[in-house]
């Protein structure tokens, strides 16, 4: 949903919208007392990132053998970035363009789930990114709302209009049925509609010098641009818990040496310079990385790779049990994949799961996810234990 008039009036009608005039723009919830949750970033890669290049096994000769053109090397000067501590006794290595994640990964701050995704048949990009953001697997009941939808419905108090926020041009399907999501793609440029109060909020909003990003290094790309502005608006302290943020181009069918790492490079540096920019928030901010799917195992003609299953989940946070890889690693034989492609060992829900129970304050994951039971990982410190349901699912 964008800001529009009629949402906009809606919101002001409680009055919380008109606290933002006053001012500094200081309506943090945590400093009126009202939650402790984490600020919760849900960062999509769409078009199905290939988390067998992005964390590659290359060590594995199953792996080399399959992509004798494009597989990342464990050895030469173009080689990957070694994790040291894998997965199973497998050796992982970032990326060789993704150094900044590796430098997360080594700060602490960075969990690696590999083998993550959604339980389907589906090769499809538009059926994976509408099971996963309505929280479902195969023959499951279509869900008429998101999972974040379903989430906030669950926390059952009453949000400030800037708590939920789509940094794209429109809502994604995880906030289907959320009336109060605004969609900011860029708090310099976006539009205002309201009147001349709702002009002047997000004027002050824009010119909060408070929240300046001297020396940061973001680039030029696409999702820079998203974080520097998210960024801002977590700085201000505007009363964010949710925010939703895309990155897209990751369909990689033809010269996926290149192209693959020109994506990958954007994500390494953005996120490094999102995670400097928000150094004072490191211990209120949450930020999960997911993917619709990921790609097969082989590489097909165009030095690219087809539609797979399983990815790999990050989940970035001052609170992150990080410089550790999660998971079960299926392994790369002939039998252990799924069609041809990385099997899918750890539903994208309970990585989700996880971090709403323990970080977002969530008592209740049966309406969230009601066929996944709570198993956590580990992966992220954090107090679960006003959970109601624990592993009520599937009981």
């Amino acid at each position: 949903m964008k800001v529009t008039r009629r949402n906009l009036v809606v919101s002001s009608a409680s009055g919380a919208f008109m606290a933002l005039a006053a001012p500094g723009l200081r309506v943090s919830l945590a400093a009126r007392g009202e939650i402790s949750r984490d600020i919760l970033v849900v960062l999509f890669a769409r078009g199905g990132a290939d988390g067998l290049q992005l964390v590659a096994p290359a060590n594995e000769n199953a792996y080399q053998d399959a992509r004798p053109n494009i597989a990342v090397q464990a050895n030469g000067s173009d080689a990957g970035i070694n994790i040291n501590n894998g997965l199973d006794g497998v050796d992982f290595f970032f990326n060789p363009n993704a150094r900044g994640l590796s430098k997360l990964y080594g700060s602490g701050n960075l969990a690696l789930i590999h083998a993550a995704g959604v339980p389907t048949e589906s090769r499809s990009h538009f059926k994976s990114m509408d099971m996963m953001e309505r929280g479902l697997a195969d023959n499951e009941i279509m869900s008429s709302n998101g999972w974040l939808t379903r989430h906030i419905l669950s926390l059952a108090m009453e949000r400030p209009p800037l708590s939920t926020i789509s940094t794209t041009d429109s809502n994604p399907i995880s906030l289907l049925g959320c009336a109060q999501a605004v969609s900011i793609p860029d708090i310099q440029n976006q539009p205002v509609f309201g009147g001349e109060t709702y002009k002047d909020i997000v004027g002050n909003l824009r010119t909060d010098h408070d929240a300046s990003n001297q020396g940061v290094a973001y680039t030029n790309g696409p999702l820079s641009t998203t974080l520097r502005s998210l960024a801002k608006l977590i700085k201000m302290e505007v009363g964010l818990d949710i925010a939703t943020v895309d990155h897209n181009s990751w369909d990689h069918h033809n010269n996926l040496p290149h192209e693959f790492g020109n994506s990958a490079t954007e994500l390494s540096r953005s996120l490094s310079a999102f995670w400097a920019d928000i150094v004072d928030f490191h211990d209120r901010v949450t930020l999960v990385f997911m993917t619709e799917f990921g790609r097969n195992l082989a590489e097909n003609k165009n030095a690219g790779t087809n539609h797979g299953s399983g990815s790999v989940m990050m989940v970035l946070s001052g609170n992150a049990n990080g410089g550790r890889m999660y998971g079960d690693w299926p392994g790369l034989s002939r039998t252990n994949l799924d069609k041809g492609a990385l099997a899918v060992t750890t539903d994208y829900r309970q990585v989700i799961s996880e971090v709403l129970a323990k970080r977002h304050g969530s008592t209740s994951l049966e309406s969230i996810f009601p066929t996944v039971p709570y198993e956590p990982l580990g992966f992220l410190n954090g107090d679960d234990s006003t959970l109601k349901d624990k592993n009520s699912a599937n009981a």
